[in-house]
């Protein structure tokens, strides 16, 4: 595999300071032509250009011993006791590098247990973290082999298209949906088309979200969407239903059948004429967490909402918190907003987020394992793919972390294996930085990971 293989669905993590960032960037990039050739010597262009020198792909994350690691021909050896000693130093020089601020909260633990050592105290605005937590309800709710359904009924005349809130569904799926339709329509070749996302309840849009937002990080939550209702590079539809019926229109015509007027919201009563299974859930999971996507998210915060009956943007984030509670994780101290992390209301506090790792790193929980199967690989894979690089390039293929950015917030949290092939749960949650600090911040998130990774923390 590739190290930066593109996404199926093109899309990034939320960053507010890009907008920002793409002003300055070209003014300063004018002023250092004149250094190019320094500024080749000292590596910048290689950073500038993700760093991607060769690096052994990480081995499979077993989910039993949770020990990945097996990076420049090492082998992982059993994991051994952690050092209180060690840890403490390393939080030590976390705390101390300045680029991460005054409001730095960490966490640092084994697969099982407290926390051995923590920085701060309360909760704090989580960005894309929330996701693990999204993920390990909607895995608990379902279980990873479900898949959800997108079909089509007959009534009279009328057919009608059945939102299931398969996030996976693609324009190619919608159009095999079509023909299949077509053919059990026989004879029938005239009709009305109709579209149900009634799955879903309460607005599609959250009024916790900034408005700025809406096209360009997330779109319209519902049940019915085609190509997870856009991407950031085209832009997110704020009716993914309308747009995903109007879509199917133009499929049915294409194999043959004359639709009359145009697509309007109706019920899924009458015969079944045709289904598509989605993909499973393990791998709608995966893709989110890898690739940060808020509209995937919010579609999978809304089945925790319809499994525990009260499908809206409240409900669904109640259910999340109650499946949490089920699993034994205190949530003191947790307020959701949403399932993507996108509100500024969210608060996570790190010690949550230590026990949700946990619980999926679990054996006794196998079907919450592609929360951590699908936690982005430093310096290989989804939002990570990029980073972990000049100090922290030993960290690639050791740490398994979810990112989370929004402007003064950027967070990671996952999975760090010590040079003793020990497997240390570790959550860092930086906040109150200006923008243009960013990327001194993500480099130093980066640095204080590798730490862990490169540390002899057990015995």
């Amino acid at each position: 595999m590739e190290p930066d293989t593109p996404p199926k669905w093109p899309s990034e993590e939320t960053d507010e300071a890009r907008g920002k960032l793409a002003i300055v960037l070209p003014l300063v990039l004018a002023l250092l032509v004149g250094a190019a050739a320094g500024a080749y010597a000292l590596g910048w262009v290689r950073y500038a250009q993700g760093n991607v020198a060769p690096t052994p792909p990480p081995a499979p994350l077993n989910i039993a011993a949770v020990s990945p690691a097996a990076v420049a021909g090492e082998q992982t050896r059993t994991p051994g006791k952690p050092d209180q000693a060690a840890l403490e130093q390393v939080m030590r020089r976390m705390v101390a590098d300045k680029r991460l601020g005054r409001h730095l909260k960490a966490a640092i633990a084994p697969l099982e247990g407290a926390p051995l050592v923590t920085h701060g105290t309360g909760s704090a605005t989580p960005a894309s973290v929330t996701k693990l937590l999204t993920s390990v309800a909607v895995l608990e709710a379902y279980g990873p082999e479900r898949r959800f359904e997108t079909s089509t009924t007959l009534q009279g005349s009328t057919v009608t298209l059945v939102g299931g809130g398969d996030a996976s569904l693609t324009t190619s799926d919608l159009d095999t949906l079509a023909a299949e339709t077509a053919r059990e329509l026989g004879a029938t070749k005239t009709v009305t088309l109709a579209y149900d996302d009634s799955l879903f309840a309460g607005p599609m849009i959250s009024p916790a979200w900034r408005r700025t937002y809406l096209g360009g990080e997330v779109g319209g939550i519902t049940a019915l969407s085609v190509d997870h209702g856009g991407s950031q590079a085209a832009g997110y539809s704020r009716d993914p239903s309308r747009q995903a019926a109007e879509q199917f229109r133009k499929s049915l015509v294409k194999h043959g059948i004359k639709v009359s007027g145009k697509p309007v919201r109706g019920t899924k009563a009458g015969t079944q004429l045709a289904v598509r299974h989605g993909d499973t859930l393990r791998e709608i999971v995966e893709y989110t967490l890898q690739h940060s996507d808020n509209q995937l998210a919010e579609i999978l915060a809304r089945h925790v909402g319809v499994a525990a009956g009260s499908p809206t943007f409240d409900g669904s984030t109640a259910a999340i918190t109650a499946t949490l509670k089920e699993l034994g994780i205190d949530t003191t101290g947790l307020v959701l907003r949403d399932g993507s992390g996108l509100s500024r209301q969210d608060r996570i506090p790190p010690t949550l987020l230590v026990s949700t790792l946990q619980t999926a790193a679990s054996a006794k929980r196998p079907e919450l394992a592609p929360a951590l199967t699908g936690l982005p690989v430093a310096g290989w894979v989804g939002s990570l793919s990029r980073r972990f690089n000049f100090d922290a390039e030993p960290g690639r293929g050791r740490v398994r972390a979810k990112t989370g950015t929004l402007t003064g917030v950027s967070g990671l949290s996952g999975i760090a294996v010590d040079s003793r092939g020990t497997p240390f749960v570790v959550v860092l949650m930086a906040d109150g930085f200006k923008p243009e600090e960013t990327l001194d911040v993500r480099d130093a998130l980066d640095d204080a990971m590798t730490s862990v990774a490169t540390c002899r923390c057990s015995t």
